[in-house]
């Protein structure tokens, strides 16, 4: 063989090593709206050109299975919303590509990123049911670990009720509160089970009355908890009783709306 066929074999071969560690050719889009001056669609090529930023052994806390340890690199949170322009904002409310949402706050996403890969491999390749990208938010249990993220949705709202709110908390607390059905719905949600007078039990989703308590802040003379369905109906409850109750909740209702399922309370309380 020639010299320069010599030659030319090895630059093919450089090539094709120097191309074997890059992203690979993945067709998915990262949508960031809401709360920002300029709203973003990040391709995947575009997250992989920015910094990468690395997570090493970082917990993954499961709800269900073992817990986990690994290595996670991807683009910074931060970077990400310094791009789209976020000022302040208290919380993201996070969409899988499924459909899924959940709101994550503020305090939540320190030094979260949007992962690529996970112990050196991409994501894309190694586990495409997690993929291509992955929020790892490094302080929080794995549920807010949102896998195939599609979109985030930044949340400047100020406390307050909205004119559409579906559900509110006022009275004797330092900030009246509500929320749209839509907002209640992404926030994170638990199962719980009741069981009614004629023996039967049932599983129901939604987010526990206590964390949304914490919102509103009820103030210190505040000794009783009342709720009130759209047709005047109403209920008493301890408010203590309630806020260390970590099974009550606001359900989500098949038919939209909510009601409340609390566990060991007084049927009349299960207001719908």
């Amino acid at each position: 063989m020639s010299r320069k066929g010599v030659l030319l074999v090895a630059l093919l071969l450089v090539l094709v090593l120097a191309g074997c560690g890059g992203a690979p050719d993945v067709d998915w889009t990262l949508g960031v709206s809401g709360a920002v001056s300029s709203p973003l669609n990040l391709s995947y090529a575009e997250l992989a050109e920015m910094p990468q930023t690395d997570l090493s052994d970082i917990l993954m806390e499961k709800s269900l299975g073992e817990d986990t340890t690994g290595d996670w690199t991807g683009v910074a949170l931060d970077e990400i919303l310094a791009e789209a322009g976020v000022a302040e904002y208290v919380s993201i409310t996070a969409v899988a590509g499924d459909g899924y949402a959940i709101e994550i706050s503020k305090d939540e996403l320190q030094d979260a990123i949007v992962a690529l890969q996970e112990n050196g491999e991409w994501i894309a390749d190694a586990d495409p049911d997690h993929g291509p990208i992955r929020l790892v938010c490094p302080y929080t249990p794995a549920n807010r670990w949102i896998f195939q993220l599609m979109e985030l949705q930044v949340n400047a709202e100020a406390a307050g009720v909205p004119d559409d709110a579906a559900f509110k908390i006022t009275g004797m607390v330092e900030t009246e509160v509500g929320w749209t059905e839509e907002k209640i719905r992404s926030m994170d949600a638990i199962e719980a089970e009741f069981t009614s007078k004629d023996g039967e039990t049932s599983t129901y989703t939604g987010v526990r009355i206590s964390d949304l308590l914490s919102k509103a802040d009820p103030k210190d003379g505040a000794a009783t908890i009342v709720f009130v369905a759209d047709d005047g109906y109403s209920a008493e409850a301890p408010l203590a009783d309630i806020e260390a109750c970590a099974d009550c909740i606001v359900s989500f209702a098949n038919q939209g709306g909510f009601r409340i399922v609390a566990p060991g309370f007084a049927g009349n309380v299960q207001v719908k």
